[in-house]
């Protein structure tokens, strides 16, 4: 009796008729829904989203995002309640560079950080259009720019000096020192714009090897001679040869009404045995022997009598025309020495 009593008493504890509960199901955390801020391009969207990273959120947003565009936080940043995304949209644009045409997406504007996007390096003297400081939406070009340099030589004459050799007769040469000519050198500059060769431009130029003069001696040594002539014995320290032309006052050019009409240019009356010369070589007051015309005396000048040309005088009743070549006898004395033309024409 002891033994079921205690069976009761324990029975008792459960009631006879247990009543219906219902179990909630679990609920995931990763299923609720976050507010987030896109500013896309300046457009404000507010969206809801489960997904965890930034990348999830903007496809699920239906959001496109192109290379280029400029996403903050980056793409695999975890999202967070009440987050602001911002994205800056990237355009297209094309870039000349070195031959070829890229197309290229950015969201940036100054020229420098967009060719510094596409690894684009400008080096040297290179340059872009716009420049690199400028603001632009539109297409760049990039100039390649590099210089070639190059020397070239030319050849300097050498110069030709003279100097007196009192051992070497009068009217004579001789070659004291051999000319060498010297060399110039240039440098210069041509500019190639993307591969193009500019024009060639002088940057300096210097005497790479000078040259060495030519030195030619002259005679300074006067002998005296004689020469036998029709008018007899003629001593002279100068023999010179030149073209003989004749005039006479009424040849000379001169109207008769002027007043140095027949006058030579010593004031003296024109006539046989005055003769004009070209006074740079052969000083007025000079006396000569001029064979088939005889003794002279230069008392003129003319302005067609330059240079080893002699013009004989005559009057109008005697005159003789000439045009030959004739040697000229300088006669005694020798003028003093600084009054002498060593080297003639």
């Amino acid at each position: 009796m002891v033994y079921l009593a205690l069976a009761i008493v324990i029975a008792g504890c459960v009631p006879l008729e247990q009543e219906n509960l219902e179990v909630s199901p679990i609920t995931n955390d990763t299923d609720l829904q976050i507010p987030i801020n896109i500013i896309d391009d300046g457009d404000l969207i507010t969206f809801e989203s489960d997904s965890t990273t930034i990348g999830r959120v903007l496809a699920d947003a239906d959001l496109d995002i192109y290379a280029g565009d400029d996403v903050e936080p980056p793409l695999d940043s975890l999202v967070y309640s009440g987050i602001t995304i911002n994205i800056k949209r990237s355009r297209p644009i094309l870039i000349d560079v070195d031959g070829h045409t890229i197309s290229f997406r950015t969201y940036r504007e100054k020229v420098a950080d967009i060719l510094m996007e596409a690894g684009i390096v400008l080096v040297g003297r290179d340059y872009s259009e716009p420049s690199l400081s400028s603001i632009t939406k539109g297409n760049i070009e990039v100039v390649r720019v590099f210089d070639e340099y190059r020397i070239e030589y030319e050849p300097v004459p050498f110069d030709k000096q003279w100097i007196g050799l009192p051992d070497l007769e009068i009217d004579r040469t001789r070659v004291h020192q051999s000319g060498k000519s010297g060399v110039l050198a240039r440098r210069l500059r041509v500019r190639h714009v993307n591969g193009v060769p500019l024009q060639d431009k002088l940057v300096d130029e210097w005497l790479h090897t000078e040259p060495t003069p030519r030195i030619m001696g002259y005679g300074m040594k006067i002998p005296i001679r004689n020469i036998e002539t029709p008018d007899g014995n003629v001593e002279y320290w100068r023999a010179i040869s030149m073209l003989a032309t004749s005039y006479s006052p009424s040849r000379a050019g001169t109207p008769v009404t002027a007043p140095w009409y027949g006058k030579t240019r010593t004031g003296k009356v024109l006539k046989k045995g005055m003769v004009a010369i070209d006074p740079r070589y052969i000083p007025l007051g000079s006396t000569m022997y001029i064979p088939g015309y005889g003794f002279a005396v230069a008392e003129d000048t003319g302005s067609g009598i330059r240079g080893l040309m002699v013009d004989l005088g005559y009057e109008d009743h005697n005159y003789r025309s000439w045009r030959s070549y004739v040697t000229v006898y300088l006669r005694m004395p020798v003028p003093p020495l600084d009054h002498i033309v060593w080297i003639l024409p």
